[in-house]
């Protein structure tokens, strides 16, 4: 099959349609990048397969009883994490769990490439992964001034005072940018997000959820009010997922709950396209689009290098510094995905600083209706 039949010319069309969308999104300095596993494979990070059978094979050794499960490591891997974890406490060798992780994902070299250091130079106004490692913090180094200031975040119960900086950072161009992990780090290994429990502690809900289950399980930890708060004010382009890839499913999922009458198409997915998976891949948009607001742009990827990803990368970063946007500025009264009404918007002659506060008192506002929609 050759390339030209991965697509219709309709599709084809629809497709550079929703290409050109994007760039003007991320070019307008309005947009949040949310980063997937995929962009550390290339500089030698495991991904979710390979993870879980570096797990696996650890349960194994620590423990023969262990029983390795095909099936469930493919079908339904976080329930498989659960079990490998619960196995390997059970032997009393938590810490060679963490220690495992903590080599997984520290620091390699090289420690980024160029996909990682154009991204980071683009306009957006806030940085997120669900990735352990810290090749975006080690190419966002080499873009902005050595600061003596961290610029890794990791949300959980003891980053509350710093999620406030991060807030801050995406609207002062003065701050130091910050990369938000979702889902822990390898230091402390123990952060990292990675089985069912974890999840269920993370986001304070059991999945998958129906209405008995919204009643009885539900909780506002920080992560959940971290990402309610983003995808209710900015929209979002995620790079680097799949839809077969659990974190951002298992995301997705537990932030769409809450977001899902909005109804719809805010943010964007860049996605591989294949000849042998075309119309899976075609779907599985269309899914994401229905279900969460996700417009997918598709690059296509006929031999497995991901070569087109990059070239689409720098396209973006060409327009950008086009139009003068190739590092982060002040935005004032700037946009969001759901537009405040006149009187919540800034006034014009306010200082910059005042405007930080005001738009972090309107995310307050904004989620608090959330919270009271869903409680009535």
């Amino acid at each position: 099959m050759n390339n030209l039949e991965i697509f219709t010319p309709e599709e084809r069309e629809e497709n550079e349609k929703r290409k050109r969308e994007l760039i003007e999104l991320v070019a307008s300095r309005e947009s949040v990048l949310i980063v997937g596993a995929g962009s550390s494979v290339r500089v030698g990070y495991v991904d979710w397969s390979r993870l879980l059978k570096e797990l696996e094979d650890l349960a194994i050794k620590w423990g023969e009883d262990f029983a390795k499960n095909d099936i469930k490591r493919e079908n339904d891997p976080l329930e498989y994490a659960e079990d490998i974890k619960s196995h390997i406490d059970k032997t009393g060798n938590l810490d060679k769990y963490h220690a495992l992780l903590y080599d997984l994902f520290k620091p390699k070299t090289p420690s980024f490439d160029d996909l990682h250091k154009t991204l980071v130079a683009l306009p957006f106004r806030g940085i997120l992964t669900t990735n352990y490692d810290t090749v975006l913090e080690a190419a966002l180094g080499k873009k902005e001034p050595p600061t003596a200031i961290d610029n890794s975040l990791v949300i959980d119960s003891r980053s509350s005072a710093r999620v406030d900086e991060f807030f801050r950072a995406m609207i002062d161009s003065n701050l130091t940018r910050r990369i938000a992990h979702l889902h822990g780090k390898f230091d402390p290994p123990d952060s990292i997000i990675l089985s069912i429990k974890d999840y269920e502690k993370a986001y304070g809900l059991k999945l998958p959820i129906n209405q008995e289950q919204r009643d009885r399980d539900f909780e506002w930890t920080l992560r959940r009010k971290f990402l309610w708060a983003i995808f209710a004010t900015r929209r979002v382009i995620f790079i680097g997922f799949s839809l077969r890839d659990p974190y951002l499913n298992k995301m997705l999922e537990t932030v769409s709950t809450d977001l899902w009458k909005w109804g719809q198409s805010t943010h964007f997915a860049i996605m591989s396209i294949s000849p042998q998976n075309a119309d899976t891949d075609k779907q599985e948009a269309e899914l994401l689009k229905n279900k969460y607001g996700v417009d997918t742009v598709f690059y296509e990827d006929l031999n497995g290098s991901h070569l087109r990803l990059e070239h689409l990368v720098s396209e973006i970063s060409k327009v950008c510094e086009s139009e003068g946007q190739s590092t982060i500025a002040p935005a004032i009264n700037q946009p969001s995905a759901i537009d405040p009404s006149e009187d919540e918007k800034p006034k014009p002659n306010e200082n910059e600083s005042q405007d930080v506060l005001d738009w972090i008192e309107r995310v307050n506002e904004r989620m608090e209706r959330g919270i009271n929609d869903d409680e009535n």
